[in-house]
């Protein structure tokens, strides 16, 4: 689609606003995971985008160190811009999860100097390997606009819309499964007692994900049936990715609770939601959330 100069800086403005006023309102979590240190990195490249493009529009016809730079530029470095945005949805949806995994399994309240430097050096390879992948690779064709006509020719990115439907496909698989009536066929299946409780907390899991998300997870999916048509430099954001933050540990939640290790509640935030997620495998009571007897005594852990 078709942007104009003017319209495409105000929008970049306004998603590096946007950006950082999530990063600052969340400052106490984004440093605590790999979706954090990126949403940092996304924030601060928008910011230098914008102003980079702001300067060229305004001077128009300039030279830096030999290097000559005209309106024809602002065209160029947005889509490029746009190419790296698109290639990254995957890679960044699978690292947030594989990293939310890995530190919800050993349950850490907090995020250690070195892990920070972990994060920091992935997300800085990450940036430079998306880089060299859009100018390495063949089928990358830049469509530059008229830049006497102020227009620029920038286009949407089929992985978000890829990430959307796995997401989709994922929560409604889960919530099946867990809200499926397996009481009725224990018999023919030999359901353990314990799997019942450990379905519950899978179910608690996803409706606190889907009770702070479902707005945004509602126009996600109007937007393109309403043909709303988005360019990359919008479908990559901060708000984005505190979604796909949110859902990963959700799942992870999800698959936490099956293990045998989990027998400890905890009180989990990554800054949107809250979930408190009780692991009662291995306990003798398999209705978890209900009392028959005693209630079961849990402690609550804050990170």
């Amino acid at each position: 689609m078709e942007t104009s100069f003017p319209l495409l800086l105000l929008v970049l403005w306004l998603k590096s606003l946007l950006n950082w006023l999530v990063v600052v309102v969340q400052r106490h979590y984004v440093i605590r995971s790999f979706s954090g240190f990126f949403c940092i990195s996304l924030a601060l490249i928008d910011s230098l985008l914008s102003l980079v493009l702001t300067a060229i529009f305004y001077l128009e016809d300039f030279n830096i160190s030999g290097w000559h730079f005209t309106r024809y530029h602002i065209c160029l470095l947005a889509q490029i811009t746009c190419f790296i945005y698109a290639v990254l949805q995957w890679p960044v949806f699978l690292l947030v999860g594989l990293d939310n995994f890995w530190m919800l399994s050993f349950s850490s309240a907090h995020t250690s100097w070195k892990q920070k430097l972990t994060y920091i050096a992935g997300v800085c390879l990450l940036w430079i390997l998306a880089a060299l992948y859009v100018f390495w690779e063949s089928g990358v064709v830049l469509l530059l606009g008229d830049d006497e006509e102020h227009q620029c020719e920038l286009f949407s990115s089929p992985q978000t819309s890829q990430v959307l439907i796995a997401l989709l496909l994922t929560v409604t698989g889960v919530i099946l499964y867990s809200h499926a009536p397996f009481e009725k066929w224990r018999v023919q299946v030999s359901l353990h007692s314990t799997q019942q409780s450990c379905l519950v907390c899978v179910r608690r899991a996803m409706h606190t994900f889907l009770n702070t998300w479902a707005s945004f997870l509602v126009l996600m999916v109007v937007l393109p049936l309403l043909q709303i048509e988005m360019h990359t430099h919008l479908q990559m954001n901060v708000i984005w990715l505190s979604f796909l933050n949110s859902f990963s540990v959700a799942l992870a939640l999800s698959g936490r609770s099956f293990t045998p290790n989990s027998k400890k509640s905890d009180t989990i935030t990554d800054g949107f939601c809250t979930w408190y997620f009780c692991s009662t495998c291995g306990a003798d009571e398999w209705n978890y959330g209900q009392q028959f007897g005693d209630r079961t005594q849990v402690k609550t852990l804050n990170i």
